[in-house]
């Protein structure tokens, strides 16, 4: 159960980010017939994959850029987080971003959206 609130969170973060970003961009590939449904079906696929990519790839790109996030004070896992956006957005989903300064706004308002709603959602 824990999963599934999980991704819709995440998944209503990556909606928000495309909401308010002229950056990101979804564009479905068209599983039904309904465009609402489609749009919502590539959400939660872009919310499973990134869940992945976090799971695998975040952590070896955390530990190689460890001396940098040193030096930054913590500030460059904004770029590591910008970059999974930029990674997701490589996989045919349906999920575009233009940059990697969108990928980080992105990233940043994904993070704080999920905050939030991982705190008002019970799990």
């Amino acid at each position: 159960m824990g999963f599934l609130i999980r991704m819709i969170v995440t998944a209503a973060s990556l909606g928000i980010a495309d909401y308010l970003l002229e950056g990101i961009l979804f564009d479905p590939p068209a599983y039904t017939g309904d465009a609402q449904t489609n749009y919502l079906l590539a959400l939660g696929i872009a919310a499973i994959v990134l869940g992945i990519l976090n799971a695998i790839v975040r952590p070896v790109l955390l530990l190689l850029s460890m001396p940098i996030t040193c030096a930054t004070l913590g500030l460059f896992v904004l770029v590591v987080n910008g970059l999974m956006l930029l990674i997701l957005s490589w996989l045919p989903l349906g999920f575009h971003v233009s940059d990697i300064l969108a990928a980080i706004v992105g990233a940043l308002i994904v993070g704080v959206v999920s905050f939030f709603l991982n705190k008002v959602v019970p799990g």
